[in-house]
């Protein structure tokens, strides 16, 4: 039968699950539980997919907007709009910089506006791979204070137009 436990033993098992659960808790509520009264940095993590913006709504001087889900921190939507796209030239044909506008409403009623930086790959016979930084400049609601960065690492479907891919990064409150 064994040694009787004595009145503060837990079964091993248990404690470890207690572990686990505590882990969780405190893992899973540092990204998701930021509001306007605490301070310091957070990670931002999660995924994006979009579709081409409706032309009427794209204000955007190349003709280029998305518009889409994010999933993760930043909860929501958003809308892309392109500044500038320039070709690399002769480095690698099909390469283009960019630059633009990111546009994030939250489902908790907030907003956030960045200035997008990047490159795609517009070649239709290699992947359509695009990767940017998103540095944060102004939002609202709980989100009024919010400084940070996201780097953004996706791909473009040249049949739909639809881009997709994930997101990392901080986002920090003063």
């Amino acid at each position: 039968m064994g040694k009787p436990r004595e009145g503060n033993d837990m079964p091993r098992s248990l404690r470890f699950i207690m572990l686990v659960c505590l882990v969780f808790v405190g893992v899973a509520a540092q990204p998701s539980a930021v509001d306007a009264h605490r301070s310091g940095c957070f990670p931002a993590i999660g995924g994006f997919q979009a579709s081409p913006a409706d032309p009427s709504e794209c204000a955007s001087p190349v003709g280029f907007c998305t518009q889409g889900e994010l999933t993760g921190t930043l909860r929501g939507t958003y809308f892309f709009t392109m500044d500038t796209a320039m070709p690399t030239g002769s480095i690698i044909e099909g390469i283009n910089f960019f630059t633009g506008v990111s546009d994030i409403s939250t489902r908790r009623g907030a907003t956030l506006r960045g200035i997008d930086t990047g490159t795609i790959d517009l070649d239709p016979t290699r992947f359509g791979n695009l990767a940017s930084l998103i540095t944060f400049t102004e939002g609202t609601g709980y989100l009024s204070h919010a400084s940070g960065q996201i780097q953004v690492q996706g791909s473009l479907d040249f049949a739909s137009g639809e881009t997709s891919g994930f997101y990392r990064g901080k986002l920090c409150f003063e």
